[in-house]
């Protein structure tokens, strides 16, 4: 057989031509719309002895107030076995998107400071942009929890501590995977897609004691006023549109 080669002008033309037909077939990845973005500041405060995980503490409403426009949750030892903190749940349930907490959280042993969020009824997916073990300071962990609860889990050491100033922890949802970042930086991605309807609340929280701090000593209340604080200056959401 004899082929004929062809002219370089020719196979110019082909080659931009599947280029284009490409262009115009394939779909590019999130190439749909995004929102703007939105302060997210309406909760419910949980009040109530939580004992999920062997956790310790009782969440009260005295524990959770606004200055300015920063969220304080306050945690302490009111004596008698009982420790006090504050837990927020969003009213409203949200879809894929970004998920945006600027956060100082608080060190101690046995405290559990989060920013996160769930699906709540049911309470699985989970997606946890950041928890930080009391006791261990320099070290944040992201999660992703399935409905089987699952676990894929990153950490991220900071030899100057974690705990104490500010850090924006933060997810974006897509239909088809979750990533996750700290300060802007991308720490991880876990592929998965959810069932129709599924949603997420924004959540803000310290847990005192349980399976994964352990529990509080006299040094956890070391503090000028004997409490510690969780402060998130900003919450929020930037929807996306697939």
């Amino acid at each position: 057989m004899i082929l004929t080669r062809p002219k370089p002008t020719r196979l110019l033309i082909a080659v931009l031509a599947a280029c284009l037909l490409l262009s115009l077939t394939a779909i590019p990845a999130h190439a749909s719309s995004w929102g703007a973005a939105q302060t997210v500041n309406s909760w419910n405060v949980i009040s109530g002895r939580w004992t999920a995980n062997n956790e310790l503490e009782t969440y009260s409403s005295d524990c959770v107030w606004y200055e300015g426009s920063t969220l304080i949750i306050k945690t302490y030892n009111a004596g008698g076995g009982v420790y006090k903190s504050g837990r927020v749940e969003s009213k409203a349930l949200y879809g894929y998107g970004t998920y945006r907490f600027t956060a100082n959280m608080p060190n101690g042993k046995g405290l559990l400071p989060a920013v996160w969020g769930a699906y709540l009824n049911p309470w699985l997916p989970e997606m946890d942009a950041a928890e930080i073990v009391g006791s261990n300071p320099n070290t944040v962990y992201q999660t992703f929890h399935d409905p089987s609860n699952a676990q894929t889990q990153w950490s991220l050491n900071n030899s100057s501590g974690w705990t104490n100033t500010f850090h924006t922890y933060s997810f974006t949802w897509w239909p088809d995977h979750i990533d996750f970042s700290v300060d802007g930086v991308f720490t991880g991605t876990k592929w998965y897609t959810t069932a129709p309807g599924v949603g997420i609340h924004f959540i803000v929280d310290t847990a005192v004691g349980g399976n994964w701090p352990g529990n509080p000593d006299s040094s956890t209340w070391a503090t000028a006023d004997g409490a510690r604080y969780l402060k998130v200056s900003a919450i929020t959401y930037t929807p996306y549109y697939p």
